[in-house]
């Protein structure tokens, strides 16, 4: 079903007995324990990982590195030279 691939994360033997139960199709005893087992859309992707998504995409860090610090250079330049009203214009 592609609950497999969570078999890894459980550690705790109470864990593994639900896990049991879910290959089993025994979905009505888990119900009863109170654990609800979900099937996640993305789970079937082989590429998908949860754990990469909070992390920065690396050319966007180098264009903000490039773009960002000169464009405020010549912002703080146009300040001081009185010229930002008429760039902005």
């Amino acid at each position: 079903m592609g609950y497999s691939t969570c078999q890894t994360l459980f550690s705790s033997p109470e864990q593994h007995s639900y896990l049991e139960q879910l290959e089993h199709n025994n979905i009505d005893a888990l119900h009863t324990l109170g654990v609800h087992p979900i099937h996640n859309q993305f789970w079937q992707y082989p590429l998908y990982n949860v754990y990469w998504l909070w992390q920065p995409d690396r050319l966007h860090q180098l264009l903000l590195g490039l773009v960002k610090d000169p464009v405020n250079r010549l912002l703080k330049y146009l300040k001081v030279t009185n010229v930002k009203d008429q760039f902005d214009n």
